[in-house]
């Protein structure tokens, strides 16, 4: 059992820190880009300004949140089938002639 309970612990620590991860990463690129547009010169820095602005504008942003929750979901949701394998389960039916046996009912 306890053995058990520190495996969940470790699950948990690993979600926290991969949750943790993501939410870094978004702040840095926001931090980023709000730090382009104000030290960086010419069609660059405004460039960054511009997609700052986009990203901030409340439909966008939340949309964009949106998109970018479903990408992170999906793609840790195929990681994880990936890793756990294939989940296709063969029945062992040893002990029971009847289910061995192909159905014949209406073939005559």
């Amino acid at each position: 059992m306890k053995g058990n309970r520190s495996d969940e612990v470790e699950n948990r620590g690993r979600q926290l820190f991969t949750g943790a991860g993501i939410l870094f990463v978004i702040s840095l690129l926001v931090v980023t880009f709000l730090m382009g547009w104000r030290y960086v010169p010419g069609w660059v820095g405004e460039s960054l300004g511009t997609l700052a602005g986009i990203m901030s504008t409340p439909f966008f942003m939340e949309a964009s949140f949106f998109i970018l929750g479903l990408v992170i979901v999906i793609g840790l949701n195929t990681w994880r089938r990936h890793r756990a394998g294939d989940e296709f389960v063969t029945i062992d039916t040893k002990g029971t002639p009847e289910a061995a046996k192909p159905d014949d009912a209406g073939h005559s």
